[in-house]
């Protein structure tokens, strides 16, 4: 909901890391693929009940998630590296919610719910940048992206959000996914509702 107005003030602080990065030779996918070690890393501190280095983890990871991306826009953006940029991504937040499962066998329910929440916003971000490039339909909110962002009021910042309450008050772990949960899915009935609305626009027009 806010990912647009934070990367407008993180973008020139994370350039100017970026920039120190490239110096030392530092290559976006590689930084991508360190950045999902830490998210591995941040699972396993979750399991074993290290909340606090979990937290960590968390933030190392959604760091190399901002620094990769700077990384890439100012050498060279490759579609590989945006393939395994998101596909790395959703990965770990499959696998972040799935270790309060080892944690207490009761967050199953909620982890379920959660995950299938996740599993409609992905599908809808992924499906509306291809509906949108497949119309080949102009959509910019002044951000250089490898493809069509759709926003909701689930992004990016209220996910790790979500992620950080989760290890902070991890005894109300099921009452916080399925409050997020709910949110993930007005975020997917949104989009639907803006694709549908943009399909119908250019039909008209056609």
């Amino acid at each position: 909901m806010i990912d647009s107005q934070l990367n407008k003030f993180l973008k020139p602080a994370l350039n100017e890391i970026a920039k120190q990065f490239i110096n030392f030779g530092f290559k976006a996918n590689y930084i991508t693929f360190v950045g999902f070690f830490f998210g591995l890393c941040c699972f396993y501190f979750i399991v074993n009940s290290f909340f606090i280095n979990a937290i960590i983890f968390l933030f190392l990871n959604r760091f190399c998630d901002g620094i990769d991306g700077s990384i890439a826009r100012l050498t060279k953006e490759t579609d590989v590296g945006a393939f395994y940029d998101i596909v790395l991504d959703f990965i770990f937040y499959s696998l972040f919610p799935i270790a309060f499962i080892f944690v207490d066998i009761n967050n199953s329910y909620s982890v379920c719910f959660l995950l299938l929440s996740f599993v409609a916003t992905q599908t809808t971000f992924l499906a509306s940048a291809w509906i949108i490039e497949k119309n080949k339909i102009s959509i910019t909110d002044g951000h250089k992206k490898s493809f069509f962002y759709s926003g909701g009021i689930t992004e990016g910042f209220e996910t790790i959000t979500c992620f950080t309450l989760m290890l902070l008050f991890h005894e109300f772990a099921d009452y916080i996914a399925y409050i997020f949960g709910i949110l993930c899915w007005i975020t997917f009935f949104t989009r639907v509702n803006f694709i549908k609305k943009i399909l119908n626009f250019k039909k008209n027009i056609n």
